[in-house]
């Protein structure tokens, strides 16, 4: 029985998961993605109540709209889709329930980080997990699900002070420093798992999600964001921010960063005092809209600038 410190599915899935879960150890697989994807299929099982064999498409997109956001459907839709290939591979299913569910189409709005206010909340929680929780995304950026396996073995000497192992997707570490407050706090806890699970083990990411949202009414993803908007603010290069929230795309990062009106404002303003030294015209309205800035914010961004002037 894999993961025998997390709830476990229904006792028919069994023997598939465990099939599969070795069959992606095979592939290589990073432990991170397969216990993920375990922990969602298992979800799947004990929500539907359905076996492996009986299971239909009609049953997941039911799942599918249990009041998740799209970007975790997504997450969902990949596990599925690679469990029951791989069903389908192997001749424990004639027909694949996936191809009936519908593509999960990625939420390209501008996410906004959680204000300031939700990271004093957490400190008045009753939960004490909250805290540490909140300060891990908030000053380190980091996701849920590499919270929940975060170790005391992580935590490591510097020059300077503490940094902490991440083990980000895919299999990749990455380290990242840690403020004083925060390298003695992590350090004083006991040797094992930061959030231990109730059995054995540590907390599945699910319980990270609760803990924070419940402490603070934002989800944990608005503390990552707001963690990478800070230090984009604090540093001004967006290749720093995206090592320390462990992108592999520039691309991705720039989604996490959240510009305000102020901040286009600054931008250009500026340029104008740049292009005013160099003596040459500037449009304004030309680099906003080259932003996919839309015309009635350039409108109330200029008009604001001149009268100033």
């Amino acid at each position: 029985m894999e993961f025998s410190d997390h709830r476990q599915p229904p006792r028919e899935w069994t023997p598939w998961l465990d099939e599969w879960v070795g069959a992606m150890r095979a592939q290589g697989n990073s432990p991170r993605t397969i216990e993920n994807w375990w922990y969602v299929v298992g979800h799947l099982a004990l929500k539907t109540r359905k076996s492996p064999e009986d299971i239909t498409g009609k049953d997941i997109i039911d799942w599918l709209n249990r009041g998740v956001g799209a970007n975790s459907k997504r997450s969902d839709v990949n596990a599925c889709t690679a469990f029951f290939g791989w069903a389908c591979r192997t001749g424990r299913r004639k027909d694949n329930p996936m191809d009936l569910v519908p593509t999960v189409h990625r939420d390209r709005r501008k996410q906004i980080p959680a204000p300031v206010e939700a990271v004093e909340k957490a400190k008045h929680c009753a939960d004490k997990r909250a805290l540490l929780t909140i300060m891990l995304m908030d000053e380190a950026g980091l996701r849920r699900s590499e919270l929940a396996t975060m170790h005391t073995r992580d935590v490591i000497d510097d020059l300077t002070g503490k940094s902490i192992i991440v083990h980000g997707k895919g299999g990749k570490d990455r380290i990242i420093p840690l403020s004083d407050q925060l390298g003695r706090i992590v350090s004083s806890l006991p040797e094992g798992y930061f959030f231990p699970g109730e059995h054995d083990g540590h907390v599945c990411h699910d319980t990270i999600y609760r803990i924070v949202k419940n402490a603070t009414g934002w989800p944990p993803h608005a503390f990552r964001r707001k963690s990478a908007t800070d230090l984009w603010r604090a540093a001004g290069d967006a290749m720093k921010v995206k090592e320390m929230l462990g992108h592999e795309s520039l691309q991705t990062t720039q989604n996490y960063i959240y510009a305000t009106l102020d901040d286009l404002r600054d931008a250009v303003d500026e340029l104008r005092a740049y292009r005013g030294a160099d003596a040459r015209e500037i449009h304004p309205e030309k680099i906003l809209e080259a932003y996919n800035v839309p015309p009635a914010i350039t409108r109330l961004l200029l008009d604001s600038i001149r009268n100033q002037e």
